[in-house]
Parts: C-alpha cells; sequence; structure tokens
C-alpha cells in the first residue's frame, strides 16, 4: 500500500485513505480517481477471511421458501455434502439473490 501511495504522491493525484475494522480485521482501503475520472478503490482484501457459505448458519424465516432434495438446484458444489449443507446454501443463495434483486430496483429508480 505504501508503493501504490508514494507513486501516486510523485504522479500528484489526489487521494483518500480509510481502514475498515469489523471483527477484528483491518482492512486498509485506498481511493483515486483514474484519468477518466473512474474512482478506483484499492485494499488489502487478502485480510478478509474467506468463509463458504455453505458453513454459514442463518435463522429460519417463515417467509422463506423451503428448499429439499426435489426443489433444490443442482449444484456443481453440493456433490458429496449433506442435504442439511444444501438446505442452508440454498436459503442463503435465495436471501442473497432477493437483496441483490432488491438493490438493483433502487438504483435503477
Amino acid at each position: 500500500m505504501d508503493l501504490i501511495i508514494q507513486r501516486l504522491n510523485e504522479m500528484n493525484v489526489e487521494y483518500v485513505t480509510a481502514t475498515v475494522k469489523e471483527g477484528g480485521v483491518n482492512v486498509d482501503q485506498l481511493f483515486f480517481h483514474d484519468p477518466d475520472g473512474n474512482m478506483i478503490e484499492i485494499c488489502n482484501c487478502q485480510n478478509i477471511p474467506i468463509i463458504p457459505l455453505s458453513s454459514c448458519p442463518i435463522k429460519k424465516l417463515s417467509n422463506l421458501p423451503t428448499f429439499d432434495q426435489k426443489t433444490m438446484p443442482n449444484s456443481l458444489y453440493g456433490k458429496g455434502s449433506s442435504s442439511k449443507e444444501k438446505y442452508c446454501g440454498g436459503e442463503m443463495e435465495y436471501v442473497m439473490m432477493e437483496s441483490l434483486a432488491m438493490n438493483i430496483i433502487d438504483i435503477s429508480f
């Protein structure tokens, strides 16, 4: 990150830095605009722990559809996993897709 800051200073490019702290993990961020005016973000994202979605249990919400072996879509990654893991992954996929759809609707209006 220091090398990037040094190069930006050499090129007289304005930038802003930030640090995000969550769950004991610190992520340094650097923001600047490229010559076309696009905002660029550089971060040390390797500090963020990667957790598979199937290992993230979520609370059972009554308004979510239920997934079983018959309604669960086939997955290349699901081979050899238990039906409980597939169930959790299916619920998480549903929540993420619903959130994405709502965000897209908010952006378009």
